[in-house]
């Protein structure tokens, strides 16, 4: 049999899946098939196939056809273009084999392609054969199991499998990744845990994490090293331990009894020593942390922190769920996190991580999440928010992003319709206040993290208009890069020296070409 795993691109709250990132999902549905015996398995990306599908490309030399796509936090991606749900079906329409859905589209969550939207994909939905509400991993197990009688498998399927199980698959669909079209160059997303503590009390309102898995469930750190060394057999050199609500909570002995759990400090160092000595990341990031946890476990947080300064590369960033500082959202909406644990918090990572290593960059720094149109919500709500934006930036203290989104109302979560509505009204405060924080805090605040003259080495060079470069180094949370030059070469790596400034991006003069 002949397989194709279709990879839409995904984002979720604790995992991406959009170049130069490769998701866990294409390579786990790989794994399965390799498991299994096959080998004839094929993955690609949408944007390949956008033009391949011009030039005559046949899907029907295809039996099974797994397509995954959805976002539960949509962003602005730099040359790549996600799939929706409705794009998938019009390309799969006259397909003849049998057609699987995976990845938050497929979830009773649904997913969205912009902030304040969710798109009603149940129509498309219906078209799959086979939809995997639950782990698309082990719908894949199941139907080769039952030797692919679509009777036997239930076509919207809700089940959850076990760490046990994934080891195998992880490891062995870690070779997929040569197929992607940005190889070598790939981020490999990489799973630690599921879940997340604060299922305790219901969690944040908007958030599907720990409505769609409950307490966390974590994965061991010999599978984790393992997978990263498999990955690292097969020429990946990029590693982001992305997949998680809250690094700092990975195996908590805490974690289904406290919200705010302690860190198992131990564990994070056996993690994180684990995959430096079985490979030699070109880069090793994060993403997710929750503020709560570092403010108020300081004495374990600072050890993880520095242990995440040994062992990772520079340009590393903690994102913090803070969502809102005004304190009725946050008691409407379940945050848990005060004002002043975040305050606390990016001191904390400022002083361990603060100071500036080999690719330009601090080794460590926080970046903030905030999100609009939550519960309570109100003018007063943007006032405090650019207050305490203000007051981190007036003591001196660095962020390496502020990311500002509005709400989707997914199913199942305390956010509805209704929410979305009165903060529509809210639209032209939302855009002016984006405008502010970009201009007024986002732009001084690149210039103290990356002062002029300061050479970022390893920017990748990724899209060309007319005369302008654009590059990212690899990584979490990359600065773009624009360059005035000529006679470059796109997926080239150059060394680039700071010379001016955007609002989000800085401008550059090359110093050396790799």
């Amino acid at each position: 049999m002949k397989f194709l795993i279709l990879d839409g691109y995904t984002d979720e709250p604790a995992g991406l899946g959009v170049p130069p990132y490769i998701g866990t999902y294409p390579r786990y549905a790989a794994g399965v098939f390799y498991h299994y015996g096959y080998r004839d398995v094929h993955y690609i990306t949408i944007d390949k196939l956008r033009e391949e599908l011009k030039r005559g490309y046949d899907l029907n030399k295809f039996d099974i056809i797994v397509a995954i796509c959805g976002f539960h936090t949509p962003g602005k991606y730099l040359n790549v273009k996600p799939a929706t749900l409705k794009e998938i079906v019009s390309i799969l329409y006259n397909y003849r084999g049998i057609k699987i859905l995976g990845g938050p589209a497929g979830t009773r969550f649904g997913s969205s392609m912009e902030g304040g939207i969710l798109k009603d994909e149940e129509r498309y939905k219906s078209f799959f054969h086979l939809v995997a509400e639950g782990d698309l991993e082990k719908l894949l197990s199941d139907l080769i199991e039952n030797r692919f009688n679509l009777e036997k498998i239930d076509r919207e399927y809700y089940q959850l499998r076990d760490y046990k199980s994934i080891r195998e698959f992880a490891i062995k669909g870690a070779k997929i990744v040569k197929e992607h079209p940005n190889y070598p160059y790939v981020v490999a997303e990489i799973e630690t845990y599921r879940g997340c503590s604060r299922y305790l009390s219901g969690g944040c309102s908007f958030c599907t994490e720990p409505r769609r898995f409950g307490t966390p469930k974590f994965r061991d750190e010999k599978d984790i090293v393992d997978e990263i060394g498999e990955l690292y057999n097969q020429g990946v050199r990029y590693f982001r331990i992305g997949r998680q609500p809250c690094i700092f909570s990975y195996k908590s002995v805490e974690s289904e009894r406290e919200e705010i759990p302690k860190p198992n400090v131990e564990a994070i160092e056996k993690l994180f020593k684990g995959i430096w000595s079985r490979a030699k990341p070109k880069v090793l990031h994060i993403d997710n942390a929750n503020p709560a946890v570092i403010a108020r476990h300081e004495e374990e947080s600072r050890k993880v922190a520095k242990i995440l300064v040994k062992y990772c590369t520079s340009g590393n960033v903690a994102a913090f769920g803070v969502e809102s500082f005004d304190e009725k959202v946050i008691k409407m909406n379940n945050l848990l996190t005060t004002p002043e644990d975040v305050l606390k918090a990016v001191e904390i990572l400022n002083e361990v991580g603060g100071r500036k290593g080999p690719s330009g960059l601090p080794y460590l720094l926080p970046g903030i999440n905030l999100l609009f149109g939550l519960k309570g919500e109100s003018k007063r709500t943007f006032k405090i928010n650019y207050q305490y934006l203000k007051e981190i930036y007036d003591r001196g203290l660095m962020l390496r992003r502020i990311n500002i989104r509005q709400v989707v109302p997914f199913y199942g979560t305390n956010i509805d319709t209704r929410d979305v509505k009165k903060a529509k009204k809210r639209k032209k405060l939302f855009l002016s206040f984006k405008e502010k924080v970009r201009e007024e805090i986002d732009k001084p605040m690149l210039k103290r993290v990356i002062p002029k003259g300061t050479v970022l080495r390893d920017v990748l060079l990724e899209v060309k208009e007319k005369n302008l470069y654009f590059g990212r180094q690899l990584g979490t949370y990359p600065i773009l890069v624009g360059i005035k030059e000529e006679g470059l070469e796109l997926r080239s790596f150059v060394d680039v020296k700071v010379v001016d400034y955007g609002r989000r991006s800085i401008t550059g003069v090359v110093v050396s070409v790799k």
